[in-house]
Protein backbone atom coordinates (compact mmCIF):
# COMPACT_ATOMS: atom_id res chain seq x y z
CA UNK A 1 0.00 0.00 0.00
CA UNK A 2 1.16 3.56 -0.92
CA UNK A 3 0.71 5.48 2.08
CA UNK A 4 1.65 9.28 0.72
CA UNK A 5 3.84 10.91 -2.21
CA UNK A 6 5.77 14.05 -1.77
CA UNK A 7 7.32 15.25 -4.43
CA UNK A 8 7.45 17.75 -7.34
CA UNK A 9 4.10 18.74 -9.80
CA UNK A 10 5.46 18.59 -12.49
CA UNK A 11 1.49 18.01 -14.65
CA UNK A 12 -1.85 19.32 -13.18
CA UNK A 13 -5.32 19.19 -15.25
CA UNK A 14 -8.57 18.64 -15.02
CA UNK A 15 -8.95 15.70 -12.10
CA UNK A 16 -5.36 14.95 -11.99
CA UNK A 17 -1.90 15.43 -10.90
CA UNK A 18 1.36 13.67 -11.71
CA UNK A 19 4.03 13.98 -8.94
CA UNK A 20 7.59 13.33 -9.38
CA UNK A 21 9.39 11.37 -6.80
CA UNK A 22 12.93 10.12 -6.96
CA UNK A 23 11.99 10.64 -10.84
CA UNK A 24 9.26 8.68 -10.89
CA UNK A 25 6.31 10.42 -11.96
CA UNK A 26 2.83 9.30 -10.48
CA UNK A 27 0.12 10.20 -11.40
CA UNK A 28 -2.38 11.14 -9.48
CA UNK A 29 -6.59 11.18 -10.00
CA UNK A 30 -7.71 13.84 -7.25
CA UNK A 31 -10.94 15.49 -6.27
CA UNK A 32 -12.05 18.87 -6.86
CA UNK A 33 -11.17 20.38 -2.97
CA UNK A 34 -7.55 18.33 -3.26
CA UNK A 35 -6.54 19.90 -6.96
CA UNK A 36 -7.46 23.39 -5.98
CA UNK A 37 -4.62 22.74 -2.96
CA UNK A 38 -2.19 21.66 -5.29
CA UNK A 39 0.06 23.98 -6.79
CA UNK A 40 1.16 24.58 -10.43
CA UNK A 41 4.04 22.78 -11.98
CA UNK A 42 7.15 23.24 -10.33
CA UNK A 43 5.61 23.58 -6.84
CA UNK A 44 5.67 20.25 -4.14
CA UNK A 45 2.80 18.50 -3.06
CA UNK A 46 2.26 16.00 -0.32
CA UNK A 47 -1.33 13.84 -0.99
CA UNK A 48 -2.32 11.02 1.35
CA UNK A 49 -2.95 8.44 -1.39
CA UNK A 50 -5.03 4.90 -1.86
CA UNK A 51 -4.21 2.76 -4.37
CA UNK A 52 -6.52 0.58 -6.65
CA UNK A 53 -5.38 -2.38 -7.85
CA UNK A 54 -7.30 -4.27 -11.07
CA UNK A 55 -6.54 -6.81 -13.76
CA UNK A 56 -6.45 -3.62 -16.49
CA UNK A 57 -4.07 -1.74 -14.59
CA UNK A 58 -3.21 0.08 -11.31
CA UNK A 59 -4.92 3.51 -10.29
CA UNK A 60 -3.52 5.73 -7.67
CA UNK A 61 -6.16 8.62 -5.56
CA UNK A 62 -5.07 11.50 -3.57
CA UNK A 63 -6.35 13.49 -1.08
CA UNK A 64 -5.07 16.85 0.67
CA UNK A 65 -6.46 15.52 4.07
CA UNK A 66 -6.39 12.03 6.20
CA UNK A 67 -10.00 12.70 6.52
CA UNK A 68 -11.06 13.13 3.06
CA UNK A 69 -8.89 9.26 2.30
CA UNK A 70 -11.18 8.15 5.40
CA UNK A 71 -14.41 9.03 3.71
CA UNK A 72 -13.06 7.80 -0.21
CA UNK A 73 -13.00 4.45 2.09
CA UNK A 74 -15.80 4.28 3.31
CA UNK A 75 -17.77 5.56 0.06
CA UNK A 76 -16.06 2.29 -1.49
CA UNK A 77 -17.69 0.25 0.81
CA UNK A 78 -20.87 1.42 -0.10
CA UNK A 79 -22.82 -1.02 -2.51
CA UNK A 80 -22.31 -0.20 -6.11
CA UNK A 81 -20.11 2.54 -5.24
CA UNK A 82 -16.35 2.46 -7.10
CA UNK A 83 -13.65 4.93 -6.96
CA UNK A 84 -14.27 6.93 -9.60
CA UNK A 85 -17.56 7.29 -8.32
CA UNK A 86 -16.43 7.83 -4.72
CA UNK A 87 -13.76 10.69 -6.11
CA UNK A 88 -17.40 12.28 -8.10
CA UNK A 89 -19.34 12.16 -4.70
CA UNK A 90 -16.11 13.70 -2.78
CA UNK A 91 -15.88 16.20 -6.03
CA UNK A 92 -19.44 17.24 -5.83
CA UNK A 93 -20.57 17.18 -2.14
CA UNK A 94 -17.47 19.36 0.60
CA UNK A 95 -17.25 17.16 3.31
CA UNK A 96 -18.88 18.75 5.96
CA UNK A 97 -22.27 19.22 3.41
CA UNK A 98 -21.62 15.28 3.08
CA UNK A 99 -21.92 14.79 6.60
CA UNK A 100 -24.89 16.73 6.85
CA UNK A 101 -26.48 15.12 4.26
CA UNK A 102 -25.69 11.98 5.82
CA UNK A 103 -26.97 12.94 8.93
CA UNK A 104 -30.59 14.63 7.59
CA UNK A 105 -31.13 11.98 5.20
CA UNK A 106 -30.68 14.68 2.46
CA UNK A 107 -30.77 12.21 -0.62
CA UNK A 108 -31.57 15.44 -3.46
CA UNK A 109 -27.87 16.62 -2.13
CA UNK A 110 -26.35 13.54 -2.56
CA UNK A 111 -27.60 13.15 -6.15
CA UNK A 112 -26.69 16.37 -7.52
CA UNK A 113 -23.93 14.33 -8.25
CA UNK A 114 -23.74 13.25 -11.99
CA UNK A 115 -23.79 9.24 -11.83
CA UNK A 116 -25.43 8.93 -8.46
CA UNK A 117 -28.94 8.36 -8.41
CA UNK A 118 -31.39 7.97 -5.99
CA UNK A 119 -31.32 4.47 -4.90
CA UNK A 120 -27.50 4.67 -4.35
CA UNK A 121 -27.77 7.89 -2.50
CA UNK A 122 -30.30 6.22 -0.38
CA UNK A 123 -27.83 3.33 0.21
CA UNK A 124 -25.06 5.62 0.97
CA UNK A 125 -26.86 7.50 3.89
CA UNK A 126 -28.00 4.35 5.40
CA UNK A 127 -24.09 2.56 5.03
CA UNK A 128 -22.19 5.79 6.47
CA UNK A 129 -24.57 7.46 8.94
CA UNK A 130 -23.50 6.01 11.93
CA UNK A 131 -19.70 5.71 10.72
CA UNK A 132 -19.45 9.25 9.50
CA UNK A 133 -18.80 10.51 13.51
CA UNK A 134 -15.72 7.87 13.52
CA UNK A 135 -13.53 9.42 11.40
CA UNK A 136 -10.15 10.99 12.22
CA UNK A 137 -9.91 14.71 12.99
CA UNK A 138 -6.77 17.16 12.89
CA UNK A 139 -7.23 18.10 9.48
CA UNK A 140 -10.30 17.75 9.31
CA UNK A 141 -10.78 21.25 10.97
CA UNK A 142 -8.90 22.79 7.95
CA UNK A 143 -11.22 21.00 5.33
CA UNK A 144 -14.09 22.10 6.67
CA UNK A 145 -13.48 25.93 5.53
CA UNK A 146 -14.25 27.39 9.03
CA UNK A 147 -16.59 25.09 10.33
CA UNK A 148 -20.26 25.49 11.12
CA UNK A 149 -20.68 29.22 10.37
CA UNK A 150 -19.27 28.88 6.77
CA UNK A 151 -21.15 25.85 6.30
CA UNK A 152 -24.08 27.14 7.13
CA UNK A 153 -23.82 30.38 5.21
CA UNK A 154 -22.78 28.27 1.98
CA UNK A 155 -25.99 26.18 2.31
CA UNK A 156 -28.04 30.10 2.52
CA UNK A 157 -26.22 31.18 -0.36
CA UNK A 158 -26.99 28.09 -2.28
CA UNK A 159 -30.10 28.27 -1.36
CA UNK A 160 -30.79 31.96 -2.31
CA UNK A 161 -29.42 30.51 -5.99
CA UNK A 162 -31.69 28.48 -6.29
CA UNK A 163 -34.43 30.15 -5.03
CA UNK A 164 -34.05 32.56 -8.60
CA UNK A 165 -33.96 29.61 -10.48
CA UNK A 166 -30.57 28.00 -10.76
CA UNK A 167 -30.22 24.27 -10.45
CA UNK A 168 -28.68 23.14 -7.41
CA UNK A 169 -24.96 21.65 -8.95
CA UNK A 170 -24.70 24.73 -10.72
CA UNK A 171 -25.64 27.05 -7.87
CA UNK A 172 -23.10 24.72 -5.33
CA UNK A 173 -20.44 25.41 -7.76
CA UNK A 174 -20.90 28.59 -7.70
CA UNK A 175 -20.87 29.20 -4.31
CA UNK A 176 -17.96 27.15 -3.65
CA UNK A 177 -15.72 29.52 -6.65
CA UNK A 178 -17.44 32.43 -5.01
CA UNK A 179 -15.68 31.61 -1.93
CA UNK A 180 -12.38 30.62 -3.36
CA UNK A 181 -11.73 33.61 -5.47
CA UNK A 182 -12.93 36.45 -3.19
CA UNK A 183 -10.46 38.36 -0.64
CA UNK A 184 -10.09 37.41 2.56
CA UNK A 185 -10.72 33.63 2.15
CA UNK A 186 -11.02 31.50 4.92
CA UNK A 187 -13.08 34.57 6.81
CA UNK A 188 -16.82 34.50 7.43
CA UNK A 189 -18.06 36.44 4.57
CA UNK A 190 -21.65 37.40 4.52
CA UNK A 191 -24.54 36.00 2.66
CA UNK A 192 -25.56 38.56 0.35
CA UNK A 193 -21.88 38.84 -0.65
CA UNK A 194 -21.11 35.27 -1.28
CA UNK A 195 -24.35 35.42 -3.27
CA UNK A 196 -23.45 38.41 -5.78
CA UNK A 197 -20.00 37.02 -5.97
CA UNK A 198 -21.60 33.64 -7.23
CA UNK A 199 -23.79 35.36 -9.56
CA UNK A 200 -20.99 36.38 -11.24
CA UNK A 201 -19.84 32.94 -12.19
CA UNK A 202 -22.86 32.02 -13.40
Amino acid sequence: MIHHVRGVVVEKSAGRVVIEVGGLGLEVLVGDATWRGVGGPGTEATLKTHLVVRDDGWTLFGFASEEERAVFRLLLGVQGVGPRLALAVLSGVPLLELRRAVTEGDVDTITATPGVGRKTARRLIVDLKDRLGDLPGGEADVTFLGGEIAARERDDAVDALIALGYPRIEAREAVRRARGEEPHEGEDLPVETIVKSALRRL
